[in-house]
């Protein structure tokens, strides 16, 4: 299958300049989101896996403090991996119902989060050289207790976003007039008629 990854640069023409950088996280529990999905069919050296088996190549977007990792799963559409393909829907909510058949909503996969427990797995490259990358060893059930590394980190970035929203200033409440104590009528200005002792104009 040929994506924008495959395709070729030409000589004297020009691409852009990309560090590799791979985030190697410690072992644990994370929080995670599907950011890409592509189904493939099979063509490689496997033992396990016979050739033409179709297979969901994931990629698992990790946030954590030193920064984003991005892991490649595969689910391989067989009967001897049923119970990871129920590991994983159940992981990310799906209606899963242990012992029937389930229909796998392959379109909602993408975007879809979870958390998943993550180890580092140690090999050899075609060059000899001894690598470290990360692969997923578990999927949990939303529904399990162990909390996730990264839980603290996307709390983090949640406040964040929260802080650049421009806050609305709530207009100032009309002033309610004042009204006169114990419900008594307010006292009338002294304009000079009465007398020092209160009485009547004109009275002795």
């Amino acid at each position: 299958m040929n994506n924008q990854n495959n395709e070729f640069l030409n000589w004297g023409e020009g691409f852009t300049a990309q560090e590799d950088e791979y985030v190697l996280l410690d072992e644990g529990v994370y929080n995670f989101t599907i950011s890409k999905m592509e189904k493939k069919v099979y063509d490689g050296n496997s033992s396990k896996i016979p050739n033409g088996c179709p297979y969901a190549e994931l990629t698992i977007q990790v946030e954590s403090s030193k920064g984003t990792a991005n892991i490649r799963e595969r689910l391989y559409l067989m009967k001897s991996m049923q119970w990871k393909l129920t590991q994983f829907f159940v992981g990310i909510g799906q209606p899963v119902v242990t012992g029937q058949v389930f229909n796998p909503n392959w379109e909602t996969v993408v975007g879809s989060k979870g958390r998943a427990e993550i180890t580092q797995h140690h090999y050899t490259n075609q060059n000899g050289d001894d690598r470290t990358n990360n692969q997923v060893a578990r999927y949990l059930k939303p529904q399990d207790p162990t909390p996730a590394l990264n839980a603290n980190q996307q709390s983090q970035q949640m406040n964040q976003k929260q802080g650049q929203m421009p806050q609305q200033q709530m207009p100032f409440p009309p002033q309610q007039p004042q009204q006169p104590f114990n419900g008594q009528r307010p006292q009338q200005p002294f304009n000079g008629l009465q007398g020092a002792q209160g009485g009547q104009p004109g009275a002795f």
